[in-house]
């Protein structure tokens, strides 16, 4: 271990970090390479703070000024130097820290010498300062400054310079991507980690504890392959390959995971290296303190790992690599930072996982070098209600999984953050367990600019409904059992509104025994150039990893007759429409009230065209009984149902928006019932016969 060295200045803030070896140095350059031209100036020193610490202080402070006397002071400063100080070792526990490096990466002599230069260069603000009395240098230049400096020849330190150089490799050191331009020697060779200098000086630890800054050890994961059954088979063939990749340790093997936040990508590598019996590292992307690290560090973090890690049986992950593919396409230089990353995923020595939450940032080019691509969507309907039995431990009541469970963007990560802090409040079942839980999920989905939880719950169906209250021109008697033998089916249901369109969609689904997924046009919709496109295809991708009936309302809005539209997009959104359509392997359900304004390719794509009728005379009397039944009102003599005999414009709608209203002002009669049905048809009416403007 060094020995401390009393500063020439006594009352420096610096002397701290200052060691003899730095001053040793700090002469050399002053001195043997010419930095004194530049400190010691016609009317002063052009950094006293530095001209204090090599014996300059006196003529810091001193009237008369006399740069050749001042030169001369610094020439005893550093004999006197010299002659107290015959030994100049590494301060502190640099010396063995680097001896442990050397022997981890397997370094030469020359690069331990370059190495710890960097450091201390980059610690020590008297060497630094030193440094930067060179002036602006090129490439050549510093390699013969760190010649001189460190008794090495000039192919030496070249080498230990070099892009291939296991110090660059290891991520170590950097060297200015432009061995052209003159900098300062700080700036030309820079340490990879701000934090690197600092372990490298004062760690007590292993060779391994060095790296603290760049990876570390992936806790457990808390998942199983049951959790991960919707994307069962490009789980199947990662693990597949990863175990050929190990065993036969292959380079560059990477493998890309994206999906939404909370959709489980760290889970999902963690319980691949469990399966593997390999052990994982996080590259880190935050530094001791929890701050962001930058993505060129990132970069250099997972080239140490690779470099330290590569004789062992390990995988490495990278997460929210998003800020790595975006810089690399903004930089200045993106040309040479692409080239870097696409070396980096053809040479890595471990097998890598790269997530993110969105591919849109990453260039086609770096794409297609990933092995393997998987997406990790939310998980289906069904997994989604189990994973909410598991973690909520039989203290959530079934409405409340069933609500959480039906939306589709709720991810694993929100329900079961939403859940622990809910039963940490309160760990029984109760009302306000629910409550608690829904409020903090909503707040989640707020936040994300996502709609909130739905709190009806359930189909919407009345617990009643009878599909014989459909005035259909097909029977729809066979539906069912046909489409439980052939459950690929595109069919168009059309017809005034309020006829039962969307009801018979949620009845068949319920019926078959799957999820229902309604899109309406709000939902697809978007202002920017391709989003409709891309939120259609969305809606249909989401449906088939469900297992869903997708039921797409107001289908007409996506459908429209080309030869009618105004605008270029209008077309594409039909085109999309219409190949989504083709290639959707479930039961696909488009509703309209406007069937003659649908493009005559799409109506020849649907295996069935059924239209929802207004009710005729002896459903709706039997759609009126059933309503009184549940409402406990009597109708004796049926007059009520006998209003109801000349109206032919009555829907099932109208019976559920009168039933809605009777939530909240209960009837008291089946007249005033019955009245509420008339009242709702004159409105109809009414609104078929509103003059527009001025003519009446």
């Amino acid at each position: 271990m060094g020995t401390r060295l009393t500063p020439f200045a006594h009352d420096s803030r610096r002397a701290a970090d200052t060691c003899a070896l730095s001053l040793k140095w700090s002469f050399q350059l002053l001195l043997d390479l010419g930095g004194h031209r530049n400190l010691i100036s016609r009317h002063g020193f052009n950094d006293d703070d530095l001209a204090r610490e090599v014996g300059l202080a006196k003529w810091v402070e001193r009237d008369e000024y006399s740069p050749p006397q001042a030169l001369s002071a610094l020439r005893r400063a550093a004999r006197a130097f010299e002659a107290s100080n015959p030994d100049t070792p590494y301060p502190d526990r640099l010396e063995s820290n680097l001896e442990a490096l050397g022997t981890l990466l397997g370094l030469e002599e020359a690069e331990l010498r370059v190495l710890g230069f960097c450091v201390l260069m980059h610690i020590d603000p008297v060497l630094c300062d030193a440094t930067d009395q060179l002036g602006m240098v090129g490439f050549n230049r510093a390699i013969k400054v760190l010649a001189v400096l460190l008794g090495l020849q000039l192919p030496e330190v070249e080498a230990c310079l070099a892009n291939n150089s296991p110090l660059i490799r290891a991520g170590l050191l950097e060297v200015g991507s432009n061995s052209r331009a003159s900098t300062a020697l700080s700036s030309m060779l820079s340490v990879s980690n701000q934090e690197l200098p600092g372990l490298l000086r004062f760690s007590k630890g292993t060779s391994l504890d060095l790296f603290a800054y760049a990876f570390r050890l992936s806790p457990p994961g808390s998942l199983s392959l049951e959790h991960y059954r919707h994307i069962k088979q490009p789980l199947n063939i990662a693990e597949r390959y990863l175990a050929k990749a190990l065993a036969q340790g292959r380079q560059g093997v990477n493998i890309l995971l994206y999906g939404p936040p909370g959709t489980g990508k760290t889970q999902l590598s963690r319980l691949l290296a469990k399966s593997l019996n390999s052990a994982l590292y996080e590259v880190a992307c935050t530094d001791s303190e929890g701050d962001p690290v930058q993505a060129k560090q990132r970069l250099c973090s997972l080239r140490a790992a690779n470099s330290v890690l590569r004789s062992q049986r390990a995988l490495l992950v990278l997460d929210e690599i998003e800020d790595i593919f975006q810089t690399a396409s903004t930089d200045a230089h993106s040309r040479s930072q692409k080239g870097w990353i696409n070396r980096i995923l053809e040479e890595n020595a471990l097998p890598c996982f790269w997530l993110s939450n969105s591919i849109e940032a990453i260039d086609a080019a770096h794409i297609r070098r990933f092995d393997l691509v998987i997406e990790i969507p939310n998980p289906p309907l069904a997994q989604r209600k189990q994973m909410l039995r598991e973690c909520g431990g039989g203290k959530l009541s079934d409405q409340l999984i069933e609500h959480l469970s039906a939306h589709e963007q709720v991810t694993p990560a929100v329900l079961e953050r939403a859940v622990r802090v809910g039963r940490s409040l309160g760990n029984r079942a109760s009302k306000t367990l629910d409550t608690t839980i829904r409020c903090i999920v909503d707040g989640t989905l707020k936040a994300q600019g996502l709609e909130k939880l739905q709190h009806d719950g359930g189909s919407g169906l009345p617990t009643f409904y009878s599909p014989q209250w459909i005035n259909a021109d097909h029977a729809l008697d066979g539906l069912i059992d046909g489409l439980r033998v052939h459950p690929q089916a595109r069919l168009c249901f059309y017809g005034p509104p309020g006829t039962g369109k969307t009801a018979f969609g949620q009845w068949l689904a319920q019926e078959l025994g799957k999820p229902l997924m309604i899109k309406r046009v709000s939902d697809l919709v978007s202002p920017y150039v391709g989003m409709t496109e891309q939120n259609l295809a969305g809606a249909f991708e989401r449906a088939q990893q469900e297992d869903a009936v997708l039921l797409l309302d107001e289908v007409d809005s996506f459908l429209q007759d080309r030869r009618k539209a105004r605008q270029s997009w209008e077309v594409t959104a039909v085109n999309e429409m219409l190949t989504q359509m083709e290639s959707y392997q479930g039961l696909f359900i488009a509703s309209t009230n406007l069937i003659r304004d649908l493009d005559e390719a799409s109506l020849r794509r649907f295996d069935l065209k059924v239209h929802f009728g207004y009710l005729v005379t002896a459903q709706a009397q039997a759609l009126f009984a059933a309503h009184l039944k549940a409402l406990a009102l009597k109708d004796p003599h049926h007059s009520a149902a006998n209003r109801l005999r000349g109206e032919a414009r009555l829907t099932p709608g109208d019976f559920a928006a009168v039933a809605r209203r009777g939530r909240f002002k209960p009837f008291t009669s089946a007249d005033e019932l019955a009245g509420a049905l008339l009242a709702e048809c004159r409105l109809k009416s009414a609104g078929q016969q509103r003059p527009i403007g001025f003519i009446h």
